[in-house]
């Protein structure tokens, strides 16, 4: 006999013992006018969070705000496509570790830095460690490592911090005023014939998952897409990229940290350049939405609206002598 029948009652409907767990991320086909049509972003600063970026900054990582385009790989894809690496911006490229180690495809395009997201224990055994080529090339190497999914939200400011400053430095490297304090132009600071553009590779095991959570995860917090543009944005570039419904959940976690912060820097950066404040409500403010209602009974009419269309439902009923209640 089941435990609810053995204590006098029974079950409204199916329980489950394990922990109840959020609902799937559907990442839908984008819509587009027609089929070759690419998806298009234009960086904006008006999507970025001010505190970790400068508007100068923007312009020398994505050379003034150039748009960037996606077309559908899933046209031209052939298994064998998942063994190479595709530039997701002009800049950042995604692919799997053997990439990595391509010497003469990491020189043909002009890859700067070598970026490694990989399992902790793969750190401990020096597997997917790329220091040895990264010295013999000239160029830098980077590692993000992780335990688990679950540790991603923490991994991916410090990747994508990584990244900027990297391409940052390879830029102020080379510009003409280093030694000059007035900021000019980003056209107007290095010499564009023999310019060399940072560029990095952001690779792990398969270049399908941890690594793609990464640069989905880069577009959000630099160009200003949201988790579902950002996904469908990277899978028009790479086609065979899989992202577990928990990474997917992580970047949702991260894309709700990324709001609120754009929203808590914006907010203080205006008020520090003199623009207006609204005041925050007191207390005593919320609880006075009417005037015949005050103390506990008006705390209990702002929580009214969370109630108004449910339906009440007793998750046991009790057993009856004939039958079920």
């Amino acid at each position: 006999m089941a435990f609810s029948s053995r204590h006098g009652v029974v079950p409204t409907a199916p329980f489950s013992s394990r922990p109840p767990s959020p609902p799937a991320i559907k990442i839908p086909t984008p819509i587009l006018p027609n089929a070759n049509e690419p998806i298009k972003i234009l960086p904006s600063y008006e999507n970025v969070d001010p505190a970790s970026l400068s508007v100068e900054d923007l312009e020398i990582i994505t050379q003034n705000r150039k748009e960037q385009l996606a077309h559908d790989s899933a046209i031209n894809w052939t298994y064998s496509s998942r063994r190479l690496a595709q530039p997701v911006l002009d800049f950042l490229y995604l692919g799997p570790s053997n990439v990595a180690r391509d010497r003469k495809w990491l020189r043909e395009t002009g890859i700067t830095m070598l970026l490694a997201v990989r399992d902790a224990k793969m750190a401990s055994m020096r597997l997917l460690d790329v220091d040895t080529l990264a010295k013999e090339l000239g160029i830098q190497a980077g590692y993000v490592d992780i335990t688990g999914y679950h540790e991603l939200v923490r991994a991916f400011p410090l990747a994508i911090r990584m990244i900027n400053d990297h391409i940052l430095n390879i830029y102020r490297s080379q510009a003409l005023n280093r030694g000059v304090t007035q900021v000019l132009p980003a056209s107007m600071m290095v010499d564009t014939v023999n310019f060399r553009r940072g560029k990095v590779l952001v690779f792990c095991e398969t270049g399908n998952d941890r690594s793609a959570s990464v640069v989905v995860a880069y577009l959000m917090s630099v160009l200003g897409m949201d988790l579902v543009r950002a996904c469908q944005f990277i899978h028009f570039k790479r086609f065979c990229i899989s992202l577990e419904d928990e990474i997917k959940q992580r970047l949702k976690t991260y894309e709700d940290i990324l709001l609120a912060e754009r929203t808590v820097h914006r907010h203080q950066l205006s008020n520090s350049l003199g623009g207006p404040s609204k005041p925050k409500r007191s207390i005593e403010d919320a609880m006075d939405i009417d005037n015949a209602t005050g103390g506990a009974a008006g705390a209990a009419v702002l929580d009214l609206d969370r109630f108004a269309y449910r339906q009440t439902l007793a998750p046991f009923v009790d057993i009856k002598e004939d039958g079920v209640e």
